[in-house]
Formats: structure tokens, sequence, C-alpha cells
């Protein structure tokens, strides 16, 4: 065979396990990449209300009914309506929805830590939509010992006894948690509370806020 002819086809085969090569580390890749999203949409999907927790049948009531977390002291309870009796110890506190589908974390707070606003029966409610990526932030479920709303997806960190004035980009004002750490721009919404035959219900205004982020 003609060395010409013989260097033509060994190069060929040197290009196409090139190709090859190329071919495996774009797939290996692509897989890597898809593997993480997979893995950040699971993150999301468990911190968000699950449809037990977010539809109501008939008219939409303003008490807040229990989150759906795993491994928390109210995870029995999961779509029930929150009672005040059940918040029996200081800075118990809870994942809950309100009005169907929106999260919030309510707690038993120490009154004397308090700043910038009055609990009612001893509880204050945040929304819990992160005013960052709206992500959902957690009480005492990621960082057990620490008195703060932790959102785990960039580490965003509210004081939530430290209750400060806030704006919306639309203009309206509101209390909200203060940012201590991380990057959301804006303080975690309260939402104001009444106590009803026992049972823990928001008071619904300007419901815009309390599902903010940017």
């Amino acid at each position: 065979m003609p060395m010409s002819k013989r260097v033509g086809r060994e190069s060929a085969k040197k290009s196409r396990r090139d190709i090859s090569r190329r071919e495996f580390v774009r797939v290996m890749v692509s897989l890597g990449i898809l593997g993480t999203f997979v893995s950040f949409l699971s993150l999301l999907t468990s911190l968000l209300p699950t449809p037990r927790g977010s539809q109501q049948e008939g008219e939409v009531d303003n008490v807040f009914r229990y989150g759906p977390e795993k491994g928390a002291w109210y995870s029995d309870k999961s779509g029930t309506e929150v009672r005040v009796e059940d918040f029996d110890q200081l800075e118990k506190g809870a994942g809950v929805l309100w009005r169907g589908s929106i999260p919030a974390i309510l707690i038993r707070v120490n009154e004397s830590k308090l700043r910038g606003t009055t609990a009612n029966s001893g509880l204050v409610a945040y929304a819990s939509t992160c005013t960052h990526l709206c992500c959902i932030a957690t009480w005492r479920l990621d960082r057990p010992t620490e008195d703060v709303l932790f959102c785990r997806c960039h580490d965003g960190v509210f004081d939530p006894y430290n209750i400060v004035k806030d704006v919306m980009p639309n203009g309206a004002e509101y209390l909200g948690a203060k940012v201590i750490a991380g990057p959301p721009p804006r303080a975690a919404p309260i939402i104001p509370i009444e106590i009803k035959d026992g049972k823990v219900a928001g008071v619904p205004s300007n419901l815009e806020i309390y599902g903010y982020c940017e």
C-alpha cells in the first residue's frame, strides 16, 4: 500500500477517535449540568407547598394551615388549621400556608427581644418567600440553634426580632424582618394576625407584598 494512503487512513482513524472523545466529554458535561438542575429543582419542590396544602375547597379563608415540611414537630398536622395552643413554648415556630398558597412562618416570639412591632398572643407571622429569588425561608430547620429566618438557596438571613420599615418598588411601605446577611434586597414582610375561636388567622392587606421577590 502506498505510504500516502496509509497515512491518510491512520489520520482518518485518529480524527474519528478525537471526535468520539469530544462527543463523550460533551455528553458527560451535559449530564452533569442536567443532574445539578434536577437536584436544585428537587430542593425547591421540597420547600414549596404541596397540592394537599395549597388547595382548599370552597371560599378561601385566612386561617393559617400547617405546611408540608418533613421531620418537623408539626409534620403530622400538615394541611390542618393552626391553633394558638399549639405554640406552647417560647420560640416554637412552624412553616404554614396562608390563603391556600402564601407560604409563611409563624413563631411564638420572646417578646422581650422583639423590636419594631408587637405580638398577638405571643405570635408573629412572616412571609417566608425570600425577597431575593422567591425561594422559601425556614425557621430552625436549617439552623436549629439560631434565631433567624434562613433561606438555603443563597444563604439569605433575616432577623425576626428586628422589625424595620421597608418599601416595595411600587412604593408600598411595610414592616418586615430585617436582612442581616446574604443577597435579599428587602425585609421579609410580617403578616398581621388575629385569633378567631382559638385559630390563628392572617389579616389580608397589601397581599401583593407577600410573594414579592427580585
